[in-house]
């Protein structure tokens, strides 16, 4: 099954990219870039990675560059 994290602040915006992307497969939905690194680790020590990451570059606290370089 194809798995797909969205991280985003905006809860209408998880939302849309959800409703988009829920038929093609499993969706994880993240509030920020601390909880989508978070997930995003936990998938790979799963042996699961995410298939596709749907990340907001401007966020409050950690933005979507911090989290790519991590």
């Amino acid at each position: 099954m194809v798995q797909f994290l969205v991280v985003d602040d905006d809860p209408a915006c998880r939302r849309l990219v959800e409703q988009y992307l829920q038929p093609l497969g499993q969706c994880d939905l993240a509030h920020d870039g601390h909880e989508g690194l978070a997930a995003f680790r936990m998938a790979l020590d799963r042996g699961q990675p995410y298939d596709l990451v749907c990340l907001d570059i401007m966020m409050p606290g950690m933005n979507g560059y911090d989290v790519c370089r991590q």
